[in-house]
């Protein structure tokens, strides 16, 4: 490895150990003001698959739907041979976005960007947020994703019975399939503040007493 490559993966293990000892102090001050913790992570590749088997029916439904079309056309701009490599160069532009619909929802319900961080972790990209949220504002951000670039784009797509909208949000959707399966976890959590974990998908529940 070059000096530069190695002074960029310094940098970067610097700023996941700061991640890291900020999220441990947020956890110590909870304890400190009476909460009980619970870990509610899974591992980056344990979270990829499990995911991905919660966003298929939804994904399912809304491609049988497509099939139930009066009619349908697969187009963007009207050309065939333009609209498939234009969808795979949407797609590769939609895994960064996805990231930053989550921080940006997230730093709206907290009214502050403070502890927005982005990483990459077993190849796959992530945005985490180091304050500690109420339940509906963790799942503000959390399902941002899933709403705007795979349910929105697939009733878009069954409304102008267009297939390219309709596979372009099925695709977000499966990519959803993490936030899905960490938003049903907080949904039934029954914690008074959840705080997300900045290497792991998941977050860690407080709870004002112990259960």
């Amino acid at each position: 490895m070059s000096a530069r490559g190695e002074a960029r993966a310094a940098a970067r293990a610097e700023k996941q150990a700061q991640r890291l000892a900020a999220f441990e102090q947020n956890c110590a001050a909870l304890c400190g003001a009476g909460y009980a913790m619970r870990d509610k992570t899974v591992s980056v590749r344990r979270a990829n698959w499990l995911g991905f088997l919660c966003g298929v029916p939804l994904a399912a439904a809304f491609f049988a739907a497509m099939w139930l079309l009066p009619y349908r056309r697969f187009a963007l701009t009207g050309v065939f041979l333009a609209d498939i490599p234009l969808f795979f160069i949407l797609f590769a532009v939609s895994i960064p976005v996805h990231e930053c619909l989550h921080a940006l929802f997230w730093a709206a319900a907290n009214r502050s960007f403070s502890g927005i961080s982005f990483g990459v972790s077993n190849a796959t990209p992530y945005c985490a947020c180091g304050c500690p949220m109420g339940r509906g504002a963790y799942l503000f951000g959390t399902l941002a994703p899933l709403v705007f670039l795979g349910v929105l784009p697939c009733v878009l797509g069954l409304c102008f019975c267009n297939m390219f909208a309709a596979l372009f949000g099925v695709c977000g959707i499966l990519c959803a399939g993490g936030d899905i399966l960490i938003s049903c976890r907080a949904v039934f959590c029954r914690a008074v503040k959840l705080l997300d974990h900045p290497e792991r998908c998941g977050f860690f529940a407080f709870y004002k007493a112990k259960e």
